[in-house]
């Protein structure tokens, strides 16, 4: 877990290419692609592409859900929004996941390729269990998965992923819309 935290404490950006796949309860599956930029402290932003076109935006203090085609706005406070918080906060610079999470399991996939499962140490957290697929020789989380409580699994895998590259804090500021409706 110290190579995982010591390669995002010296990490001051990422940006990728993603897929999130999101299985239902009931067994639906529903995929999406876009592109992610995270930078510390705490700001992100995944630009969703396909199927349908939505912005996620974290400024460090709120987060903004924007859904163009519906003109629609949602607004939360950041760190109770979402719960890929916690698999994002240590990448963010936010969390530390050896203060976060506990290590349930772990095995090795290939070389340098692990899967590591953990368990949230706080209750609070809708995250029943989080599953990260790290290059244990740099720390680089490759894809994760998080278990809702709700019975929801979301798996994210990151393609083309840079790192400590330079991005304007303009990209992870949100005003919306004038015509857009906020929730």
């Amino acid at each position: 877990m110290d190579t995982i935290q010591a390669f995002y404490e010296n990490t001051k950006s990422i940006r990728a290419e993603f897929e999130q796949e999101t299985i239902h309860p009931n067994g639906q599956k529903e995929v999406r692609t876009g592109r992610v930029w995270i930078k510390k402290p705490g700001l992100f932003r995944w630009e969703y592409l396909t199927p349908e076109k939505f912005i996620v935006i974290s400024d460090g203090t709120n987060l903004y859900v924007y859904y163009p085609e519906e003109k629609r706005v949602f607004v939360y406070p950041t760190g109770k929004a979402i719960s890929s918080q916690l698999a994002l906060g240590f990448m963010s610079g936010r969390g530390d996941i050896r203060k976060d999470l506990r290590i349930e399991s772990y095995k090795s996939l290939s070389e340098n390729l692990w899967e590591l499962n953990f368990l949230p140490l706080s209750q609070e957290n809708q995250v029943e269990r989080l599953t990260l697929f790290v290059d244990l020789s740099t720390g680089e989380v490759k894809r994760f998965v998080v278990w809702h409580k709700t019975g929801e699994k979301v798996l994210v895998s990151f393609r083309k992923l840079e790192y400590n590259v330079n991005m304007p804090d303009k990209i992870f500021k949100f005003t919306p819309p004038k015509d857009a409706k906020i929730n």
